[in-house]
């Protein structure tokens, strides 16, 4: 507005005052940066998943081609053979040791003494024999010498009689410890 009754209210011309805020555009960078970084971790996540993609591909193809070449007949006769290895070896580790068992047995005979029959039963933990020896010294030498192993629990000598050739025959029933003939 030009002059009124000598007064000048506004100045003929117009400035534009600016006002310079240290750090106004921060906000404006900082926001372009983040935008930036989860644009490259976009791309980079796409490429990973891309390649791990390509991989489970090649992996499937590998599986299958496995899986032609397989033989399920072999297969399931390993299955089987092991099967039966697992029984057999249970069977194995529990098993009496007859070979520790009647050489035990050899040891406490007396020479003397001839066997005629035996059997074994584990199940009862039973050792029976017939025998003939030459006399009743050698079946009492026979007797205390079972008697003397800790593996023998219990002796019954049983049936003695004199043969015809002057020979005695007998029987022994030999209760024994199972723990002591296991295998170790």
């Amino acid at each position: 507005m030009p002059d009124q009754n000598g007064l000048q209210l506004l100045p003929e011309t117009r400035r534009k005052i600016e006002v310079k805020i240290p750090g106004e555009n921060r906000l404006i960078y900082v926001g372009i940066m983040v935008l930036v970084f989860m644009l490259i971790l976009a791309g980079g996540l796409y490429f990973y998943k891309s390649t791990l993609e390509d991989r489970k591909i090649g992996l499937d193809k590998k599986i299958t081609g496995l899986e032609v070449d397989r033989d399920k007949k072999v297969e399931t006769n390993l299955l089987t053979l092991s099967k039966q290895l697992s029984l057999i070896s249970t069977l194995l580790d529990s098993h009496v040791i007859w070979s520790k068992a009647l050489s035990k047995i050899e040891s406490l005979l007396q020479p003397q003494v001839q066997f005629l029959s035996f059997s074994a039963a584990v199940s009862d933990n039973k050792f029976e024999f017939k025998a003939l020896a030459t006399n009743y010294t050698v079946v009492a030498r026979q007797i205390a010498a079972f008697v003397s192993d800790d593996s023998i629990k219990d002796i019954a000598l049983t049936n003695v009689h004199v043969l015809t050739t002057g020979k005695l025959e007998f029987n022994i029933k030999l209760e024994f410890d199972k723990t002591k003939f296991l295998k170790e």
